[in-house]
């Protein structure tokens, strides 16, 4: 059996009801007091006490670069009997200037037993005025979801890698927001590991000569590390989407373009970088990505006809939870191409 976390990390321990109380006093500080900066609402939830407290030690990073109030909030039900504990505390970082300490508060929780409809009244309860809340769902997408979250989330955060059957967790999680008919941008750090890549790829086709080639498309070949084939299928649902590919034969994934023409789809698994590389045939000619695990880069190798061969560097992207996080914060777009890219590959899931 594994040894219980050790929670003190996580701050004051406080009654769930004098949590605004202890707040102030993180402030009340005389005459050198630290500036609070909020922006969001960054809400975390996860199923275990482990996950609290690794939680706790990334949101200490997060606010490096992200103003917001925290709320780490782990839910328990298998617990014997209900019972909710609170902890207050705050993350202070010098301002880039030096001179001055920034801090943002985090709040955290956890629920033991069924609690029925306590989640919902202490997130909301404690939210910073007015401020958007992003939600970042851990793990699976639970039967226990309550649909009267989600019209006040205004970001909601998820990670499809580690789901153990992804087609069954996206049906029950579009099945639960369109009830609530929810206006919610959805975001998958699953999506975001192949963001680089996707970038890399669009931009080899900015050229006329290149572009000229894509027609010509007949083979699709994508590295990824073991456990992660969702990532690299989520890459190929891009590309389907993108260039008007349907499923053909899915046991084979084999797609087909609208001129009948078929495109089969290989998955190398190999240990290195989440996705090692792309790298799309047409023709005489090929364009391909790879990543060394140990570098930040991406090898952009093409090959034209007349025996042309041109290379050059590309950033690789994030692969941390924290890189991921940090990227995106920075986007505000809705996931429409997401959503898109994820029909395209649904019966392969």
């Amino acid at each position: 059996m594994s040894a219980t976390p050790d929670l003190s990390a996580l701050g004051t321990a406080v009654p769930i009801g004098q949590i605004n109380r202890e707040l102030k006093k993180l402030w009340d500080t005389g005459g050198n007091a630290p500036t609070r900066a909020s922006l969001i609402n960054f809400a975390v939830y996860c199923r275990s006490t482990a996950e609290l407290a690794a939680n706790h030690e990334l949101i200490a990073e997060f606010t490096r670069n992200h103003a917001c109030r925290a709320l780490l909030i782990c839910v328990c039900r298998n617990a014997p009997e209900p019972r909710i504990s609170s902890w207050v505390n705050a993350h202070c970082h010098l301002s880039r200037a030096g001179a001055k300490s920034i801090c943002c508060e985090q709040i955290s929780f956890l629920l033991e037993g069924q609690l029925k409809g306590r989640l919902t009244n202490i997130v909301f309860s404690h939210l910073d005025s007015d401020l958007p809340l992003y939600f970042w769902l851990q793990g699976d997408v639970s039967e226990n979801l309550n649909p009267t979250l989600w019209p006040w989330i205004d970001r909601l955060i998820i990670d499809s890698l580690p789901w153990s059957r992804p087609r069954e967790q996206f049906a029950r999680l579009q099945a639960s927001l369109a009830t609530a008919k929810a206006t919610l941008t959805l975001r998958d750090l699953n999506w975001t590991r192949s963001l680089n890549i996707r970038q890399a790829l669009a931009q080899f086709f900015d050229t006329p000569e290149h572009l000229a080639q894509l027609p010509q498309l007949s083979a699709i070949r994508i590295g990824h590390a073991p456990g992660h084939r969702s990532t690299a299928l989520l890459l190929v649902g891009w590309l389907a989407a993108q260039l008007g590919l349907t499923l053909k034969t899915p046991a084979a994934l084999t797609f087909e373009t609208a001129d009948r023409r078929e495109v089969a789809v290989r998955l190398d698994e190999s240990t290195g970088a989440p996705l090692a590389g792309c790298a799309l045939t047409c023709g005489s000619a090929t364009f391909a990505l790879r990543r060394e695990s140990a570098q930040h880069f991406l090898r952009a190798d093409i090959h034209l006809p007349g025996d042309r061969h041109f290379q050059h560097l590309l950033p690789a992207g994030p692969t941390t939870a924290l890189e991921l996080l940090d990227e995106e914060m920075t986007r505000g777009a809705r996931h429409t191409l997401y959503l898109r890219a994820l029909a395209a590959i649904t019966p392969l899931l």
